[in-house]
């Protein structure tokens, strides 16, 4: 039996984030704690499922460094007490920027322990990439400071993302949003790092590089359109 331990913050575990990942991971086997204002949980998995489970583990922490708490770093860091979803877009841009690189650097990282501190590995392992996210948090902060329009801060952000790929999303209307890919079949995962569901949409979408996003009339609100349209091709059923 292949046994381990996660040691999260509640700073960074809002919501509960890494527990409802724990919880989708088959195989997987946990009992969670409290321990001052930090959420322990001790893993295990059957030496048959080792592999696997530590995989799919490996890529839940990723995925909240780079993420929620990457997302975190350059929001507090540009100084912005409300967000719209130009900026939303901006911040989601800049998330996805480096992220085949910064991925590799976080799993590398986590190849090499056999307990994860989440906070440990943000604070210490990570504190060059941490620097680089406080810089993008202010670029935002200089480009609030500048007047830019809406219309420029999408232009921005459309710049930082690159050229998109062949993909289309279809948008269904739920507490949870669930989002389809068309173009491969099955449902993304989509981060819920912002409190508002356009924000949470607007991130999927740049995180999956849409080209194309099809929503059914019944669900096209006026903001929802309003800002999908800055950003990619909209098909209404």
């Amino acid at each position: 039996m292949w046994q381990s331990s996660i040691l999260i913050s509640k700073h960074y575990n809002k919501d509960d984030v890494l527990k409802r990942g724990l919880e989708r991971i088959e195989g997987l086997y946990f009992a969670d704690g409290m321990w001052g204002g930090y959420v322990s949980f001790d893993i295990a998995a059957k030496d048959t499922d080792k592999e696997t489970v530590k995989g799919k583990i490996f890529d839940l922490i990723t995925e909240i460094i780079l993420n929620n708490v990457k997302a975190e770093f350059i929001t507090a860091s540009s100084g912005l007490k409300k967000l719209n979803p130009s900026l939303c877009m901006l911040i989601s841009s800049m998330l996805y920027y480096n992220d085949a690189k910064e991925q590799k650097i976080v799993r590398k990282i986590l190849s090499e322990l056999n307990e994860y501190c989440i906070d440990g590995i943000v604070n210490f392992r990570l504190r060059k990439l941490v620097e680089e996210w406080k810089e993008l948090g202010s670029v935002i902060a200089n480009t609030v400071s500048r007047g830019f329009c809406d219309k420029d801060v999408y232009s921005l952000a459309l710049y930082m993302l690159g050229e998109k790929r062949n993909t289309s999303l279809f948008i269904a209307d739920s507490k949870e949003i669930l989002i389809t890919n068309v173009s491969k079949g099955g449902l993304v995962s989509v981060p819920e790092i912002y409190k508002e569901k356009l924000h949470n949409i607007i991130n999927a979408i740049v995180k999956y590089g849409a080209r194309e996003v099809v929503i059914e009339r019944q669900n096209a609100d006026r903001e929802l359109l309003s800002a999908l349209r800055n950003i990619v091709d909209v098909r209404i059923l």
